[in-house]
């Protein structure tokens, strides 16, 4: 049986537990706990709950109490279960945003952390040009798509370019996030026929015809 959605007072009750200041360094306040739950929500194959606990709740976290491990479990739970029901009926998603603007960066970020808890790994379970343009949103978000190409010597676009590239992004983020589903979804589903659509790899030339490497361009 399905569990019922969280309530604002419940979503409120989990900001505070996971805002305490009691709670380890480690510890992810609510928007990034909801980026990883999307992206445990997206894999191929489960993830245990153990996993996904520990990383929201950091490792060295302990329990004022049997019942607040009891509640706090729960609705961790049941916010879990919610994040992928929403994933999966692909009608729309409740962000939960902080900071100016409804930042979407530490959300990203929490997506990312979730990422890295996927057994088989997204290296393993999608095409290498797949999961470079999967990942490229999140990246960009968070800026590491920029410290990455700086780093590794490549050039990166101008303020403006980078300022509409990041609309972009923003736009189409849920879309976004329902297509990484849908993608892992087809690739846990024996038989299923995968599209064979054209793709675009991040360093190819944009088709937008600017002459530039599609990642430091339309690369979202």
């Amino acid at each position: 049986m399905d569990m019922a959605k969280l309530s604002e007072e419940e979503l409120d009750r989990l900001e505070q537990f996971l805002g305490a200041p009691e709670r380890p360094d480690d510890a992810l306040p609510l928007d990034m706990a909801q980026g990883v739950l999307a992206a445990v929500a997206s894999g191929m194959a489960p993830v245990p709950r153990e996993r996904w606990l520990t990383e929201i709740l950091g490792e060295a976290n302990t329990f004022a109490s049997p019942e607040e491990e009891r509640d706090v479990t729960e609705l961790l739970t049941r916010f879990a279960e919610e994040t992928a029901r929403q994933l999966n009926g692909a009608e729309g998603f409740d962000f939960i945003l902080y900071g100016e603007d409804d930042d979407l960066a530490p959300w990203a970020e929490g997506y990312l952390q979730g990422v890295d808890l996927s057994e088989p790994s997204w290296d393993e379970a999608a095409d290498a040009e797949d999961l470079d343009n999967i990942l490229f949103p999140f990246l960009a978000l968070t800026g590491d798509a920029k410290r990455l190409a700086l780093e590794a010597g490549e050039e990166w676009m101008g303020e403006e370019e980078e300022a509409k590239m990041l609309e972009e992004i923003r736009e189409n983020f849920a879309s976004h996030l329902f297509d990484v589903r849908q993608y892992f979804f087809e690739r846990s589903v024996p038989g299923t026929v995968r599209r064979d659509t054209p793709k675009v790899g991040r360093n190819d030339p944009c088709p937008c015809g600017s002459g530039k490497k599609y990642k430091s361009c339309h690369g979202a």
